[in-house]
């Protein structure tokens, strides 16, 4: 299998943010996906699993929705649809911007509408985070009226994809609660672990 891994948003991207902590500092959203996106690079290099990125993280102006997913089909082209997955990293949010919302919490998985092999990957990053996030207070969102964890939505970046695509809402960055575990070193690690792990499972269902 090849991994194809979408860092959500940029720096441009406007109303990604947390509302203002005590230090009167923000947290941005594109800079936790990145932070967690290549931590868990780095763990794919180690365990010798293949990936690519559908647009280049460094630059400052926000990549278009269709533009990232028609990266991504091309790396499809060259690998198959059937043998990649596309990994869009995200963090979720309520609100303004300048309210906290300590109540609106949890880590969850989208998919498109309809049933697709998607689903059942999308099952698995759920299993994986279901393990590990409890065991540090934090909590998850699933959506089970079709039989399976995911939410769906038509996202572009997913919807546009020609190979199997999730989105993974890491928490939400306007709850103190899970902004506390998100923007630390113990929560990317572990944040990165489950889509590691999750990966993990799928290379064994591969062979």
């Amino acid at each position: 299998m090849h991994y194809i891994f979408d860092f959500g948003h940029s720096k441009n991207t406007p109303g990604k943010y947390s509302p203002k902590r005590e230090n009167g500092e923000r947290f941005y959203e594109y800079l936790s996906n990145r932070k967690i996106g290549y931590l868990v690079l780095s763990k794919l290099d180690n365990l010798g699993i293949s990936y690519s990125l559908c647009f280049d993280p460094e630059i400052d102006e926000d990549t278009p929705l269709t533009t990232r997913a028609n990266n991504a089909n091309k790396i499809c082209q060259k690998c198959g649809k059937n043998n990649c997955l596309f990994i869009s990293l995200h963090s979720n949010a309520f609100g303004d911007g300048e309210t906290w919302y300590d109540n609106a919490r949890g880590w969850c998985v989208y998919t498109t509408k309809g049933t697709t092999q998607s689903d059942k990957y999308a099952t698995i990053f759920f299993e994986e985070a279901e393990k590990l996030l409890p065991k540090y207070g934090m909590t998850l969102r699933k959506d089970t009226t079709d039989g399976d964890p995911d939410y769906e939505s038509n996202f572009t970046v997913i919807y546009k994809t020609i190979c199997p695509a999730v989105l993974l809402e890491q928490l939400f960055f306007t709850s103190r609660i899970d902004l506390a575990f998100l923007d630390s070193a113990l929560g990317r690690d572990v944040l990165s672990d489950i889509i590691v792990n999750a990966i993990k499972r799928i290379e064994n269902k591969a062979k």
